[in-house]
């Protein structure tokens, strides 16, 4: 039970560094929101209205906070002990993770411009600080325990910026609508990346884009992202997740995340820099994982604690 424990710990951890690449952007009732072209009568979107819509929610936020994240995951049959979190994002690619597990530190994530990084307190044989710079990913060089790609927290939350000269192709299936990006997975592959809209409008309370699947050069799923309930940031009007669910079929993994309600705090430089930064991790070995190998030799421990 003990490696179980162990061994979902480490996906679970994985599983939300995931969420950057995962991109399930979600939104209002569809087409709505301020200076956006209208949609077709058909209710068949075009790839620069959902561009465009994406953008508009992203827009509307730059830092936001959560202070109750909480995290289920299962392998298989196995499940995790539930992980209770804080999140904080802010953009461009900025975020920060912090989980515990019976009130004990358990999983450190984070991002900032140059590098992201991640530590599990039971991971065997040592618990280091794996951490990879972004230009080592977007070169295709990364070895990752499950194939990801980076920019998952940012695009999950609804914050990432899509990019409107990229060509896009659009699909329907059914009443559902995808927007599909064609991009390269940190392994150097060629992957699909799809946002599914829903094309009628949704009914309140639930999403209008139902979620995210990337998909290998055979058109498998490698990750599945379903966006199961919303909530509405009050500040600003942007639409948030409040729970999640992703699938690896490969790893018959499974999480599902759910948020409290979302703050937009005040971030002195000080706190950025604490926040965003691997500096209260410095006690801890480091991996790295874009050379795959440790940042110095190091005594095996266990269970050590940031």
């Amino acid at each position: 039970m003990a490696m179980v424990y162990r061994n979902l710990l480490s996906l679970t951890s994985i599983a939300v560094v995931a969420l950057i690449l995962s991109g399930c952007n979600t939104l209002g009732p569809m087409f709505k929101q301020r200076d956006a072209a209208q949609p077709v009568a058909s209710g068949s979107p075009t790839a620069e209205q959902m561009v465009a819509y994406l953008n508009d929610n992203a827009r509307r936020l730059q830092t936001i906070q959560c202070n109750h994240v909480a995290i289920d995951c299962k392998q298989g049959q196995q499940n995790a002990p539930g992980l209770d979190g804080l999140l904080v994002v802010q953009k461009p690619r900025k975020f920060r993770l912090k989980a515990k597990v019976l009130g004990q530190p358990a999983v450190d994530l984070g991002s900032n411009q140059d590098e992201f990084w991640y530590w599990i307190s039971k991971a065997e044989p040592i618990p280091y600080v794996f951490h990879c710079d972004y230009q080592s990913m977007e070169r295709g060089q990364v070895k990752m325990p499950i194939p990801i790609q980076p920019e998952m927290i940012l695009a999950a939350m609804g914050v990432s910026e899509y990019d409107p000269n990229r060509t896009y192709e659009v699909r329907q299936v059914g009443n559902q609508t995808e927007l599909i990006d064609k991009v390269i997975s940190p392994q150097g592959r060629p992957v699909t990346r799809a946002t599914i809209f829903l094309r009628s409008a949704a009914a309140p309370g639930k999403p209008q884009v139902l979620g995210h699947v990337l998909r290998d050069e055979q058109g498998k799923d490698i990750c599945a992202v379903h966006v199961q309930e919303i909530q509405i940031h009050r500040q600003t009007g942007a639409v948030l997740p409040q729970k999640i669910r992703f699938q690896w079929p490969s790893e018959q993994l499974e999480m599902t995340m759910r948020f409290g309600e979302f703050q937009t705090p005040e971030l002195t430089p000080d706190r950025a820099q604490r926040m965003f930064t691997r500096q209260d991790l410095v006690s801890l070995p480091g991996f790295d994982l874009a050379t795959w190998s440790p940042d110095e030799e190091v005594k095996k421990t266990r269970g050590v604690s940031p």
